[in-house]
Parts: structure tokens; sequence; C-alpha cells
């Protein structure tokens, strides 16, 4: 956002309130803002060293300054238009309350009660298998038909690291004949190994097929070593503390509902049940029949109905059982835990106000730049195209090289692939050994960009730099040793359009984002001059010449 103008600077001037007394340490008023030293002061100094200004004295500070009050003439402006009355950012600021206060409430009332003893970690050590550790080995397909025939592979007498290389959609450990390392209990779940069989199956007997996410596996392990409690001490205590915190959370909210006297009304409820299971919502939209009642207030039907379809909760509603649960999980809990915090007074809180009013703020001003300057943005396909050609060196390519290639883990099995390679095995029928995720997908075919550089610091250099046709590697860059043959360099130059189409329709919308930022802006400084006013001394006081000085540095 720009700075003040000479012109501007000097209307403010004319409006400095010469006659302010000095010591109070007011440094700008914007309508009903006030701006103090110490908030300039710390504006400036937290200021990243890039986004200092040059200027020194009076310019400088007028120049941080300035942000400052750009802020506040566009909350103003906000106001004007009346944002700050709007649903959206009145719900806003009320969610991030509600939010803080509820997490605030839990932290004092509910987490200090969910303690868990040494005793108890040291018991769940030994009782759920933490203390040995567990070195595994999976086959994984993907689906239950193939898992079942890899099954009966093995039953039969297969051998399993074989099969595993021949078969594993997992290529890392399919390579290693299945391996997949140590692993500790509270690893295997996550690795779709479920606790019963962590903790029963016997070395080197092979699972019965086990769901993993969209694939299938079986596993095995073949060995195991002790593992210390000083290892897994913090994670078993937060697993009991997790749990706990489930526990004592859920009988705080039955003795909240106990003490305030809830009572959630069957026949209303029945009314939401029968709307929802007729899909015609209009007789419970606004209803003011009281769902929930409680010592000192009520929850009618109609704010139940409208939180609903805010947190779009559209399922779970169509039986009177199953509704109670839903509506519990998704606003009654939450709405008693808030009746409790404001009982405790948490609302009133300091805190709780600031966080209101720069909640509100920063909704307001997002507020703005949406309807003052976002809507306001048209982007119609000539001006698009236009955009294209008047600015070309933006989307130039440096230059881009079709290969195939292989991946491998050590540099052993890249000499090998080459010697394959040489004989006459196609890159695509080597695609299960490579490393890269997509290998498969691509059938070891990929297209390299100049720009991915970054990524592949070792391997782009190489590939582009490379004849057409001719066997290079195997080569160390990123992830493994690179066995590749270029198959056509594409020379530098400006992508077609549509190929760039929507980056240029980005690029065009920043532009004009900016513009009409910079409108409005100048806009609303003109509108509001009269409603700013400066005392110069304090600023002075505020950013005296050695605080300019040592950004410099």
């Amino acid at each position: 956002m720009s700075y003040l103008s000479a012109v501007f600077i000097s209307a403010l001037l004319f409006h400095s309130g010469c006659g302010q007394n000095e010591d109070v340490a007011i440094v700008a008023e914007v309508g009903p803002y006030t701006i103090d030293a110490e908030l300039v002061r710390a504006f400036v100094e937290d200021l990243p060293q890039g986004l200092r200004t040059r200027k020194t004295g009076d310019e400088a500070r007028h120049h941080y300054l300035q942000s400052l009050v750009d802020r506040r003439l566009l909350l103003l402006e906000a106001q004007v238009r009346g944002l700050d009355t709007t649903r959206a950012v009145q719900q806003e600021v009320a969610d991030a309350i509600d939010g803080r206060v509820r997490n605030l409430y839990r932290m004092r009332h509910i987490v200090p009660e969910a303690r868990v003893e040494e005793e108890e970690i040291r018991r769940y050590f030994s009782a759920e298998g933490f203390d040995r550790e567990r070195q595994v080995s999976a086959i994984l397909v993907e689906s239950r038909a193939q898992i079942d025939s890899i099954a009966q592979q093995l039953q039969a007498g297969g051998d399993f690291e074989e099969i595993a290389r021949a078969h594993s959609l997992d290529q890392r450990s399919a390579n290693q004949g299945g391996k997949l390392g140590f692993v500790g209990a509270h690893m295997a779940p996550r690795m779709h190994i479920p606790s019963e069989v962590f903790k029963s199956l016997p070395l080197n007997q092979i699972s019965q097929p086990i769901p993993a996410g969209p694939n299938w596996h079986v596993v095995r392990f073949v060995a195991e070593r002790q593992a210390t409690y000083d290892d897994y001490r913090s994670v078993i205590e937060r697993i009991l503390f997790e749990e706990r915190l489930v526990q004592i959370e859920r009988e705080h909210l039955d003795l909240l509902r106990e003490s305030m006297q809830v009572r959630l009304h069957g026949a209303v409820l029945r009314q939401l049940v029968q709307a929802y299971r007729q899909q015609d919502l209009a007789p419970i939209a606004g209803s003011t029949e009281e769902l929930y009642t409680f010592e000192g207030g009520a929850v009618r039907l109609g704010q139940v109905y409208e939180e609903l379809v805010r947190r779009h909760v559209k399922y779970g509603l169509a039986d009177s059982l199953q509704a109670a649960r839903t509506l519990d999980s998704h606003f009654f809990s939450a709405f008693i835990v808030q009746e409790a915090a404001r009982r405790a007074g948490i609302y009133d809180e300091p805190e709780m106000l600031d966080l209101a009013r720069r909640t509100q703020e920063e909704a307001l001003l997002e507020k703005l730049r949406k309807t003052g300057v976002l809507e306001q943005i048209e982007l119609p396909a000539e001006e698009v195209r236009q955009y294209y050609d008047q600015h070309s060196e933006k989307f130039t390519e440096e230059g881009a090289v079709w290969v195939e290639e292989v991946l491998l883990p050590t540099l052993s099995e890249a000499e090998q692939v080459r010697q394959l390679i040489e004989a006459g095995t196609g890159f695509a029928d080597l695609a299960q050994r490579s490393q890269r995720s997509d290998a498969v997908k691509y059938s070891n075919r990929f297209h390299f960009h100049a720009r991915g550089r970054i990524r592949y610091p070792r391997l782009i250099p190489a590939v582009l730099g490379a004849p057409q046709g001719q066997l290079s590697g195997p080569l160390e860059v990123e992830g493994g040793f690179s066995v590749f043959r270029v198959l056509q360099h594409e020379e530098p130059g400006v992508r077609p359009f549509d190929q760039a189409q929507r980056q240029a329709r980005g690029f065009l919308r920043i532009e004009k984002e900016q513009r009409k930022l910079q409108e409005l802006m100048t806009g609303v400084r003109a509108q509001y001059v009269d409603q700013v006013r400066i005392y110069e001394g304090n600023l002075v006081r505020a950013l005296p010449d050695s605080l300019l000085l040592s950004e410099k540095k």
C-alpha cells in the first residue's frame, strides 16, 4: 500500500493540533481511533529489515505512521459502508471468541483433571507390548482377490521375499524382499497392522489378509528386540492422557448438564426429525420452539437449525436417537461449555475483549477488500489474451526434456539395470524397480523442466545437457542413482496461450487488484482527511532519530 503524498502530508500537518499537550503519548487520531507512541514504536521495531525505509527524519516517521493511519482509515470506510453490521463479520467475530473461550475453559477446568500416574504408564508398557520391537515384512497389493492369491502361494510354500519382489506395490520394501524394518507397538496401527496382530503373531508366521487403506497386505515378523521403558514412556503417557481426557471431558459435560438442569424436549426434537425425514425444512427455519432448556435460558429450534446449516450438517437427523447424538456432537456440547464459561466470567476477561476487537478489525478489512476491490474486478478473455501478448517474457520456458529414467537406491543396482537396458530391456519393463513414486504410472517416461532445478539440482542439469538418444548413468542424484536416456530436447520459448492462459489470468488479476486497492486508498484518504490529527512532538518522541538510524545498520 503506498504512503502519503506530499499534499496529504501537508493537509495532515494542518490538523496536527499544535495546542495538544505534548506529554500525552497519543501520536495520531483517526476518527474514533487513537494511535499511541507504544504502538508506533512497536510497529517500527518489529518491521523486517527489507521493509524498512531508507528515508530519514520526519519523512521516515510519516512514512511509518501512514501504514497505521491507513489501516484505521479503511476501518472507518468499512463502518460507513455498514460492513460491521453484516452477518458474516459478526459471525466471524463470534466464532473466534467462542473457540478461544472453549479452549480456555477446557484448559482450566478439564485438562488438569486428566492426570496419568507413573505406575499406569509402567503397566501399559508391559501389557500392550511396548517392551519389544518387531521387524516386519509385508506384501502389499491392490485388491482382496490379489492378496488371497498371494496368501495361497505362500501357503503352498512360495518364497515370501521372491513374491514380495515380484508383486508388492511398495517398491522400496519390495526391493528388500518385503522388509520394512523394526516397529514398536504404537507404530503398528499406523502401518495397518492391528495391535492384536502385533502382540500375538508368532515369528515367521504369515498373517491373514489385512486391509491397508485402499489396498491389502499380509505381514510377518522375522525378528524382535527388547525396547526400553525410557524409549516409550512419553509415547505411552500421551496415549493414556488422551484416553483419560476423553473420559474426563465426558464426565465434566454430564456434570454441567446436571448442574444446569438441561432438558432436551422430545416433542420439539420430533419436529426437527420429521422435517429432515421429509426433506422439508421450512417448518423449522426460524422456529421459536424451545428445543433445549436449562437453568436461566433456552435454545430454540430455529437457532439450532441455523447452526446445522452453517456447519453443513445434513445427516444423522432423520431418527430421534441419532438426531440427539448428532445435535450433541455438532452443537450442544460446545454450547454448554460456552455457557459455563460465560458464568465463569471468561467472556468478560480483557484478553477476550481484545481478541474481539482484533478479529472484528481483520474481518472488516477483509470484507472491504472483497466488496471494494475483488468484486469490482473483471477479467474479460480479450484482456487476458492482450496481457499475454504484451508480457511474453513472463511465459517463457527455459527449456525442457523428455527422458526415460530409472532411479535405483544403490550404485550396484543401477549398474545392473544399465546392463539390462544395454542388453535390450525396455525402460517401461523396469518401472517396478524405480524409486520414483510415479514410475509405474508413467512407465518410466518423464518430462523435466529447467525450472525444476530447485527440486532436482543434480538431475536437471544432467538431463538437459545429455545428448539425445544416448544412454547415461549411473549418476548419483537426489534420492539414489539414475540411469536415463534423453528422448527429446525442447528448446526455450514462449508457452502457447492455451497452456499459459491460467497464469496470465492470475497475473492480470494481481495487477488489477493492486490498482483497485490504490484507488480505494486514495479515495479514502481524501474523504476522511479532516478526521486525521497528528501530534508531531509525540511522533518525534516515539520515533527518535536513534531508532530510525539503528534500522539502517
